[in-house]
């Protein structure tokens, strides 16, 4: 695939009698959506400035996060303004030695990149201040921070006035194919090709999707941001499957219908001149009977995805896939009426409208015929009502996602820029599948325990009854041989995830055997122990409770009392890495006024 690589001529301008005025103070910008304003004093200028004498450019020297979320304007003694950028840098930071002067060689701050050093063209004209007053007093650097979360400070500015100030520059008309001369190069000269550079709008998506269970319908938009229009035409070469037909078939043997290859035409500029030339591409059109008319086929392609940590948003796991990928290219908008459709650098802030786009407005071709096209500056929208505008979500879980938006996925067609058209819009599902969750209850019948559990056929469960059983059925049971009190471990797992939740249940029940052990519900987990295990035991009355534990030799080697303790379940956590114990067979003995128990430990942590 063809690209085009942008680029300015560098000059160095020409200052005659220039005299500069500048303040080094500066300051801090202040995160509050608030003007900041700068002074520096001028004196000793003649009593008015115009284009013989004037100001001839300003100088900024800056430091900022985010650059899209400032303005920076300049304000004359006679108290008028002129506006230096707004809004321009997106994600970038800083101004470092930027300058703006009418004949900025840079271009126009609107189409460049932070940290803007150089000279650039201001977003409005700085001839606006040259309009007769007496410079000298105090001139003004504001600034305003529109957007909480980002800081900056201001390190110095400066205004020169000098004699003959650039003139603006000189606008021919509206680009067209009948005048070139109205038509801008990227790289500032007027010999090139004005190439489409199309992208994809995460804000349409942002704003216009629904969830339903199952189902995700949205919006999707196209737009041009390049120099040249995208335009597409019939080649007149059609065929059903592989076999050639004339483009007059109707439907081709297995009810489909003929697809027909597409020639893209190139616009070129040559001084005052525009000339075009077509070229054959991988790209096809077929007829859509759900929309009455010819779509470009693998135009858009829209998938939910997992983010990672690569930046580009193509790259990451797609968890569903769209099933509308053909469009028609047709105007539906533009960057100014649709304003937030139409971003640089994959939506990383800088958003674009119909005045800084060179070229904008430019095309001859749009439509759902033979002959389509979307126009610079403009976009073509498809809306979530359409039919195929949904993804189906069969098995997805709810959480955090992205839908990824590419138009011309293949790169079929020739672009000035083939790493910007894609788009990342965040979205949050809630209905559909939910992570697991542990819940459970139970009922006994004597020594026979029933679980159960709300049913949910994409879980599995693992259950850990508390006396070595185990089970993997939804709705288990499970025979207890002994009283005593046990920790049910319930796991619950899906594609989604996995809960875990334990509950304690007593079982005192008549004709089990009624040793000590059981009695007292008294256990010991994990045994095997490492680091550290759990005692859990029962008191059936209010009582006095003391633990010893005793090696093989029937020495104590540590103890622990609990004090008077009222009916109930308890549990501690004996940290057998700080007690000191070696890797051996211990006792560790429970021990009331009416009934001891003892239970084996197994120590294996050093």
């Amino acid at each position: 695939m063809k690209k085009l690589i942008l680029s300015f001529l560098f000059l160095a301008p020409v200052f005659l009698n220039a005299q500069t005025f500048t303040n080094s103070a500066g300051g801090a910008i202040t995160d509050d959506n608030t003007l900041r304003y700068f002074p520096v004093t001028v004196s000793g200028l003649p009593s008015q400035i115009d284009n013989s004498f004037g100001l001839y450019q300003v100088c900024v020297n800056l430091t900022h996060t985010y650059d899209g979320d400032i303005d920076i304007r300049l304000m004359s003694p006679d108290s008028t303004f002129m506006s230096l950028t707004n809004n321009n840098g997106g994600g970038g930071d800083n101004f470092t030695n930027s300058c703006f002067a009418m004949n900025g060689v840079n271009g126009n701050v609107t189409s460049a990149s932070a940290p803007f050093t150089g000279t650039y063209v201001p977003v409005s004209s700085i001839n606006n201040l040259n309009n007769n007053q007496n410079p000298n007093g105090v001139w003004y650097l504001a600034i305003i921070d529109e957007v909480p979360g980002d800081f900056g400070n201001l390190n110095s500015f400066s205004v020169t006035f000098a004699a003959n100030p650039p003139a603006d520059p000189i606008v021919f008309g509206p680009c067209s194919a009948a005048n070139g001369a109205g038509c801008y190069c990227p790289d500032g000269s007027q010999d090139c090709d004005l190439l489409p550079d199309m992208t994809a709008s995460a804000l349409i998506i942002a704003q216009q999707h629904t969830e339903t269970p199952g189902l995700i319908t949205l919006s999707n938009a196209t737009p041009n941001i390049g120099w040249g229009p995208m335009e597409i035409h019939g080649s007149n070469s059609c065929w059903c499957d592989t076999v050639t037909v004339p483009c007059s078939t109707i439907t081709c043997p297995d009810g489909s219908f003929p697809t027909q290859k597409l020639l893209q035409t190139i616009y070129h500029k040559n001084g005052n001149v525009i000339t075009t030339h077509d070229t054959l591409t991988q790209g096809t059109m077929s007829y859509h009977p759900s929309h009455g008319h010819i779509h470009v086929n693998n135009w858009a392609a829209f998938t939910l995805r997992s983010a990672t940590s690569n930046p580009d948003a193509t790259t990451w796991p797609i968890v569903a896939t769209g099933s509308k990928i053909s469009f028609c290219l047709i105007n539906l908008g533009n960057c100014t009426s649709n304003y937030g459709y139409c971003v640089r650098d994959n939506g990383a802030g800088n958003t674009i409208n119909m005045d800084s786009i060179p070229n904008s407005g430019f095309g001859q071709v749009t439509g759902c015929g033979v002959d389509q096209g979307i126009y610079v500056g403009n976009l073509d929208i498809y809306s979530q009502g359409l039919a195929g505008m949904s993804m189906d979500l069969t098995g997805v879980c709810n959480g955090d996602y992205y839908i990824v938006s590419i138009t011309d996925p293949d790169n079929n067609f020739i672009e000035s820029n083939e790493t910007n058209n894609w788009a990342a819009a965040p979205i949050t599902l809630t209905q559909q599948i939910p992570q697991p969750l542990a819940s459970f209850t139970y009922t006994a019948n004597g020594n026979n325990v029933q679980f159960s559990n709300p049913p949910n056929i994409n879980n599995t469960y693992q259950w850990f009854f508390g006396d070595g059983g185990s089970s993997n059925n939804q709705n288990p049971s499970h025979l207890y041989t002994s009283n005593g009190t046990f920790a049910v471990t319930q796991i619950v797992s899906s594609n989604c995830g996995n809960d875990t939740l334990t509950q304690y249940i007593t079982l005192l029940t008549v004709g089990l055997s009624d040793s000590p052990v059981a009695s007292l519900g008294y256990s010991i987990y994990p045994n095997p122990a490492t680091e550290s295990t759990t005692v859990s035991y029962f008191i059936p009355e209010k009582s006095d409770v003391k633990f010893e534990l005793f090696n093989v030799m029937g020495e104590k080697v540590y103890s622990v009392s609990k004090g008077t303790q009222e009916i109930g379940h308890y549990e501690f956590n004996m940290n057998v890495k700080d007690i000191g114990l070696s890797n051996g067979v211990y006792t560790l003995k429970l021990t009331t006024p009416f009934k001891t128990a003892s239970i084996r430990l197994v120590q294996l942590g050093k």
